[in-house]
């Protein structure tokens, strides 16, 4: 029997205005009117989907963006409160006719898809909240995402790419070379000095500390008023998502599934990418 094969899609860089910001994301294209909207973590970027979206793409149309102050798109200088997250996302959706979508959001982006459900669960086909909770109750956990997000990272800038990978090789070991060095091609820029420097915005990280916890509340209010279909996914390692967290979202949302990832932790579309895709595919076809 003959293997099919599947030849590559190169993704388009493109570029959007939503609440006064210029917005970058990256189109998969596709003829689909099945609309897929892909949300990083703190520190990511759009192409932080990449090896998910190439997955999806023939079938779906894919735009992963970069949130404010992350990749190519623009620092903020009213700053990174969870709503003005939200609401990017929804001028970003509209300004492209995309409405109604899918959302999907890892970590961060997950984050953000608790207050886009509250705040615009109408404009939604489905929600799916990758490994992240209305709120983190281990001042740990915190600190892995600080830790696993380069926050804690005390170099401002290299010399290399080489020198980049180490950093990321201490940070999460055990992925490939190739995923390490599609991370530093996106996620850091050359200075006027020769030296590569990071891309987001460091602003980003007070996220994770009393501003965050702030929103917590608010977060836990929008479980109620999220009434468009949701699925919880958390990995079984999490140090990040609490089952207890993830058991009492799902009790105060209206249409909700939870499912915990064997084999995973925090990193679950790279931990277990075939495990994420088959889940994926399964609750968008509900």
């Amino acid at each position: 029997m003959a293997v099919r094969t599947v030849a590559r899609s190169t993704p388009k860089e493109k570029f959007v205005k939503a609440n006064g910001l210029r917005l970058h994301y990256v189109d998969w294209g596709g003829k689909s009117p099945n609309v897929v909207v892909l949300l990083h973590g703190l520190s990511g970027n759009g192409h932080s989907w990449d090896p998910f979206a190439e997955r999806i793409c023939h079938d779906f149309r894919v735009l992963a963006l970069d949130e404010r102050g992350h990749g190519d798109s623009d620092h903020a200088k009213d700053g990174y409160p969870i709503t003005a997250f939200a609401a990017d996302v929804h001028e970003f959706a509209k300004a492209l006719g995309s409405i109604p979508f899918d959302f999907i959001g890892h970590s961060l982006g997950g984050r953000i898809g608790i207050a886009y459900g509250g705040e615009y669960s109408s404009s939604l086909k489905h929600l799916v909240i990758v490994d992240f909770g209305a709120e983190i109750a281990r001042r740990e956990a915190a600190q892995g995402v600080m830790q696993n997000s380069g926050a804690t990272a005390t170099r401002l800038g290299f010399n290399s790419e080489e020198e980049v990978i180490e950093q990321f090789r201490a940070q999460t070991p055990g992925r490939s070379l190739e995923e390490y060095q599609q991370r530093a091609k996106y996620s850091l820029r050359r200075n006027w000095a020769g030296k590569l420097v990071w891309k987001h915005d460091p602003e980003l990280f007070w996220t994770t500390g009393s501003a965050g916890a702030k929103e917590v509340p608010y977060l836990w209010g929008c479980g109620p008023r999220t009434t468009c279909p949701t699925l919880l996914m958390r990995g079984e390692t999490s140090n990040i998502f609490a089952r207890e967290t993830m058991d009492k979202m799902a009790a105060m949302m209206p249409k909700v599934k939870t499912v915990e990832v064997k084999g995973a932790g925090h990193g679950i579309p790279q931990d277990q990418p075939d495990e994420f895709e088959r889940l994926i595919r399964g609750f968008l076809a509900t």
